[in-house]
């Protein structure tokens, strides 16, 4: 995941953020801009992926609220430009769009983060079945809602746009 300098200066205007935004790729184990709520939406870097007994970097949205281990998590969003899948020859393609997609994320107790992923919609299925859950700018209030957010596991993001030819060319 990546986010490019525009949205980064978007961000800092409209989220009140007076820190550096990294803008190369972010890794697991790598620092990511992320909004949190308490009492108002807040922002700050944390580390992409819970250090568990191995790293985990997802969540499924089907068996979020069923897992012990997400019980008392706190719901994030994590702002990127773009994401990236890999296809079955293990190419990076990535995924954008036309404004910043925001990320469902969790944030553990000791500040570190993971992104929820869901099916996959009709722009990343080529490549593959699962994708980042994103929630739509005007959903942020909602997502952070105790009672709302559950509405907006299930929602399906709109189109992506991507960055290579996702069919494979016919030789004849």
């Amino acid at each position: 995941m990546k986010l490019n300098e525009k949205d980064i200066l978007y961000l800092k205007n409209n989220f009140n953020i007076h820190f550096d935004i990294p803008f190369q790729t972010i890794k697991p184990s790598e620092f990511a801009l992320v909004l949190y709520k308490e009492k108002e939406i807040r922002s700050k870097l944390l580390r992409f992926g819970w250090n568990e007994k191995h790293l985990i970097i997802n969540a499924r949205q089907e068996t979020l609220l069923d897992k012990k281990l997400f019980k008392h998590a706190k719901r994030c969003l994590i702002p990127v430009s773009t994401f990236y899948e890999w296809n079955p020859a293990k190419n990076k393609i990535s995924f954008y769009s036309d404004h910043i997609l925001y990320l469902a994320g969790l944030i553990n107790n000791k500040n570190e983060f993971l992104i929820i992923t869901t099916n996959a919609n009709d722009s990343v299925k080529k490549v593959h079945n699962r994708m980042p859950l994103i929630i739509e700018e005007s959903d942020i209030e909602n997502w952070f809602d105790d009672h709302l957010f559950k509405d907006l596991l299930h929602k399906i993001a709109g189109s992506l746009m991507h960055d290579q030819k996702l069919e494979q060319l016919s030789l004849f």
